[in-house]
């Protein structure tokens, strides 16, 4: 390492110098998930069915080799990439209280790392399937310690049948989300990637896989110098934050126009001068079977103010961007989906040049 800090990001615009690029090796399609049923049938929910499998090696190496290319464009930019060490996901994982026949996959380090400052936090992350993902940045995280950065990881959830919702598990009628959030409160529980910061402010979108618990915890870890504020929109199996609220820069804002904002957070945004601007959907939308969001188009990567990483085939977003004064690097990326998301999902910036700062000023110091 060098003498720079070696970890040091507070919001997701300044100019970015390090980064985390995850990995499709040793992948596996996750089975049966008590934090994820909502999306599975209710005769899988009830039999536990779904007991998953390897992922195809023909589809891991496309996604490999995009996230690859992907990571070399960052470094002929000058930016660090680092990757996660390989892991084999296709091995029956066990704890005391439960057990599954396939864990999934490195490619998302945003789900498991939150980093505020100099400290990396590893997310108590709702998914079975996702226990032991930690174990292939832990090289990584010593590293940084090493040379300065502070280090902590959240009480580990027990993940017991208790944590989950009985009647979303057993499948008892419809899934609302507004009237019954998945996850119990008996232990805390988040994504990182259902957080966006904002300097001072960080916001939080409570989903299938965190609760208000796990945003309690996060506060309080953080202490009065933050702001975590909840922030609910319209959706209805809402599972991290990155293509809902997406900041381009101070005072602009991507929105998503299918999911309405039900709480009236927004209105934050209006009254510190900040522009919200409604994002098109991905150029994906309405084909049969999607293997992701119709708004993965909003999953994109700030390298500083102004430069944004974006898929190559989202030309309505990149029109969008290039009119808002940014300048947009097209990289190829569709083969990554399947492996959990986009640019932010597949990165953890480890270091941005910038400083804390409150960009809501109705709200002090």
């Amino acid at each position: 390492m060098s003498s720079e800090i070696a970890v040091c990001s507070w919001n997701e615009w300044d100019p970015l110098q390090e980064v985390i690029v995850g990995s499709a090796r040793g992948a596996a399609d996750m089975g049966y998930e008590p934090a994820m049923s909502p999306y599975h049938p209710a005769e899988d929910i009830g039999g536990r069915s779904f007991s998953g499998r390897p992922a195809v090696p023909g589809l891991i190496g496309e996604a490999e080799r995009q996230l690859d290319a992907f990571a070399e464009l960052l470094e002929k930019r000058g930016i660090t990439v680092r990757r996660p060490d390989p892991a084999d996901h296709t091995i029956p994982v066990k704890t005391p209280d439960w057990e599954i026949e396939f864990g999934l996959v490195n490619a998302c380090p945003r789900d498991l790392l939150l980093v505020i400052g100099d400290e990396i936090i590893e997310a108590p992350m709702a998914r079975r399937a996702r226990f032991f993902e930690y174990r292939a940045y832990r090289r990584l995280i010593a590293e940084y310690f090493r040379n300065g950065a502070r280090w902590t990881a959240v009480p580990k959830p027990l993940m017991r049948d208790e944590l989950y919702d009985e009647r979303v598990r057993l499948g008892e009628g419809p899934f609302d989300f507004k009237a019954t959030p998945l996850l119990t409160e008996i232990e805390p529980a988040f994504d990182a990637a259902s957080f966006m910061r904002f300097g001072r402010d960080i916001f939080w979108q409570p989903d299938l896989v965190s609760n208000q618990f796990g945003a309690d915890w996060l506060q309080r870890h953080l202490g009065s110098g933050f702001r975590v504020h909840r922030i609910e929109f319209a959706e209805p199996y809402p599972t991290h934050i990155d293509t809902t609220l997406v900041p381009i820069r101070p005072g602009l804002v991507l929105i998503n126009p299918q999911r309405p904002c039900t709480d009236g957070s927004l209105k934050l945004f209006a009254a510190n001068g900040w522009r919200t601007v409604e994002a098109p959907p991905s150029v994906r939308s309405g084909r049969s079977n999607p293997e992701v969001s119709n708004w993965i188009s909003m999953n994109i990567l700030m390298l500083d103010e102004r430069t944004a990483v974006v898929e190559a085939a989202e030309k309505p977003t990149i029109e969008l961007l290039e009119s808002l004064g940014c300048d947009v690097i097209p990289c190829a990326f569709d083969r990554v989906y399947p492996f959990g998301g986009s640019f932010h999902c597949c990165t953890t910036d480890i270091r941005r040049v910038g400083t804390l700062r409150s960009y809501f000023p109705s709200l002090g110091q």
